[in-house]
């Protein structure tokens, strides 16, 4: 009988300490991602300092290497490599901006003398694709719609357009407050570039024996494979997606009028850098610009193909190019935007795929490293012996 009980209490004490382990383990991860939550500006700061270490760090290397004058070796340190890099890329940036300024200067006020005309016109595209649809319905006919209506009609759409339009623009110089991280963000990566390999060699050095070491060693070096990937991911997206909206556009402008094809496709591919609000404000400048120089029907086509490539993009081209690279599923990949998206908008989907592929990361080789344990083989696969009980 008493063994019974104690049989009993033994279940109850061992059932307990798994009941309490796995509560504090839900509370770790609820605490975890709440932290992340409340810090997803500071990550956001973080991630594009990366993605900027990476974006430099082909330069970085081609001025690291080194020079031979005369049959000495000349090269540059770390530091004044970046430093280099730095100047070339300010340089760049300056010289565009003393381009662009004069010819914005000089066009600027000419847009804004021609906006009411432009408006105008618009009008006029809107009331003639109305009429259009008028002269539809009379031959089907279905009930038509009166001058009135159709002036109405056109009228409204056009306020509607360049009300969306504006709301768009509002939008986007809202982000104008983060302008500082401008420079905090090349502050940032030239300490991430510059002590990049002493920082992992501490991290590495804080475990405490070799297997740990070696395992953490492996999971720097796939974490920085990770979010090399994903980088690249987000510059290919750019020159697919351009690409295939100047090819695209051409083709369009050969059925109906496209203005500028062209330029209207690489906006869309720069564009395809900012996640969702980038896609949307290029399908605004698409159709407006195509409703004011050409006509509706031509803006409708341009929209028409611009939500196409986006359906395209979002759904095919993007999860093959980002599962290619961080091996994630695409599925998992349109499920981790869209999560995204719905927890915190654009940073969420600039935040969405790197966390998810460093978890993915991470827990392959907590996998790993548990079944290394189980099995009794070292990372380096020597079997190694059990410690006697």
């Amino acid at each position: 009988m008493d063994d019974k009980v104690d049989e009993q209490a033994r279940l109850v004490r061992l059932w307990t300490r798994v009941i309490i382990r796995v509560l504090l383990f839900i509370l770790a991860i609820a605490a975890t991602l709440w932290v992340l939550y409340s810090l997803r500006t500071i990550l956001l700061l973080l991630v594009l300092s990366v993605f900027f270490c990476y974006l430099i760090a082909p330069i970085v290397r081609l001025f690291e290497e080194p020079i031979y004058v005369a049959g000495k070796e000349l090269r540059l340190s770390r530091g004044v490599a970046i430093l280099v890099a730095y100047v070339l890329i300010g340089g760049a940036v300056f010289a565009a901006i003393r381009l662009l300024i004069p010819m914005l200067g000089d066009q600027l006020p000419k847009l804004a003398k021609e906006l009411p005309d432009l408006i105008s016109q618009g009008s006029s595209s809107v009331g003639r694709a109305l009429q259009s649809v008028d002269g539809l319905l009379q031959k089907l006919r279905l009930p038509t719609m009166s001058p009135t209506d159709i002036t109405k009609w056109a009228t409204s759409m056009a306020g509607d357009l360049f009300t969306s339009a504006s709301d768009v623009i509002t939008k986007v110089l809202a982000y104008l407050v983060y302008l500082p991280w401008l420079i905090i963000v090349p502050i940032l990566s030239f300490f991430m570039l510059k002590d990049a390999s002493s920082f992992a060699e501490e991290v590495v050095a804080l475990m405490p024996n070799r297997r740990l070491q070696r395992r953490t060693q492996r999971l720097l070096v796939d974490v920085s494979k990770t979010m090399g990937a994903y980088i690249r991911a987000q510059i290919t997206s750019c020159l697919v997606v351009g690409t295939l909206a100047t090819v695209g556009l051409l083709i369009t402008n050969a059925f109906v009028y496209v203005p500028y094809p062209v330029v209207l496709g690489a906006v869309v591919g720069v564009l395809e850098f900012i996640p969702m609000v980038g896609p949307l404000l290029a399908m605004v400048i698409g159709f407006s610009l195509a409703l004011l120089l050409s006509s509706f029907k031509s803006a409708l086509a341009v929209l028409l193909f611009l939500v196409c490539l986006r359906v395209l993009q979002d759904y095919v081209i993007y999860p093959r190019i980002i599962g290619h690279g961080i091996k994630m599923h695409p599925l998992v990949v349109i499920i981790a935007i869209l999560g995204g998206a719905e927890l915190n908008g654009v940073v969420g989907v600039f935040l969405a795929i790197p966390v998810v592929g460093l978890f993915i990361v991470g827990y392959n080789h907590y996998v790993a490293y548990k079944r290394t344990l189980t099995l009794g083989v070292s990372d380096t696969g020597d079997l190694v012996l059990p410690e006697p009980p």
